[in-house]
């Protein structure tokens, strides 16, 4: 349904199709927060970003030194 096409609905037409795409969308985020969470606890994603965090710590930044603006 095109935008232009929801503006001419009378309301209470209007007002059910706003809840029904609610209704879509949340069903949809549901879906998707599960899928998530299984792949998440399949492949232990919590562990990984700590080990990789864990393994960034290790290296230091090399640091840069102070650069002197010359003076007109």
């Amino acid at each position: 349904m095109q935008p232009s096409e929801i503006d001419r609905l009378p309301y209470y037409e209007y007002e059910y199709t706003i809840l029904i795409y609610n209704d879509l969308v949340k069903e949809r985020n549901d879906k998707e927060s599960q899928t998530y969470e299984k792949e998440r606890d399949k492949y232990n994603i919590g562990s990984m970003q700590k080990g990789m965090q864990k393994n960034m710590n290790q290296y230091k930044v090399p640091s840069m030194s102070s650069l002197k603006m010359p003076k007109f």
